[in-house]
């Protein structure tokens, strides 16, 4: 992608999450994003189709750049309980925009997001069945977590 796409697709981005803050999704309009990003409307309808467009880019963004950096993946940890402790201290650094996606009803990008990422790293190692029980254990049990206020069950 090139540094001027990504720096107006940021923009936007961060655009929408800070209006998010204040004022939930359903409450804003593309013109508010960007407004508030200070880029025009065919900029934003050139990289995103809908609001839930940008949440996704930011999801799928994110995820990108902790996995850049940290290098590791559910294939390369000594145990599967390592690798979902590892993973539920990074979501709970976001648990900020988390609690915006529980409170605008967008729980659902961030499970199409672990869908994604978790086919990619089971498929060649397991079948289908076995990669819908676990992508879809882990979102749920990371989902009561971040509903119940991410507290440690003892």
């Amino acid at each position: 992608m090139k540094e001027s796409t990504k720096y107006v697709m940021d923009k936007i981005t961060f655009s929408l999450i800070e209006l998010m803050r204040k004022t939930p999704l359903g409450n804003i309009s593309i013109c508010a994003i960007i407004e508030n990003a200070e880029v025009s409307r065919n900029s934003f309808y050139r990289h995103f189709q809908d609001k839930d467009d940008i949440l996704r880019y930011y999801i799928s963004s994110e995820t990108e750049q902790w996995l850049e950096q940290t290098g590791i993946n559910y294939l390369n940890v000594p145990s599967p309980q390592e690798y979902i402790v590892f993973l539920l201290k990074h979501l709970y650094e976001y648990r900020d925009i988390i609690d915006l996606l529980i409170r605008d009803n967008k729980m659902n990008l961030l499970e199409e997001e672990f869908d994604r990422r978790f086919n990619a790293i089971l498929s060649s190692i397991t079948d289908p069945w076995h990669i819908a029980f676990t992508i879809g254990g882990f979102y749920k049990l990371f989902c009561y977590w971040a509903k119940t206020g991410y507290e440690k069950d003892t």
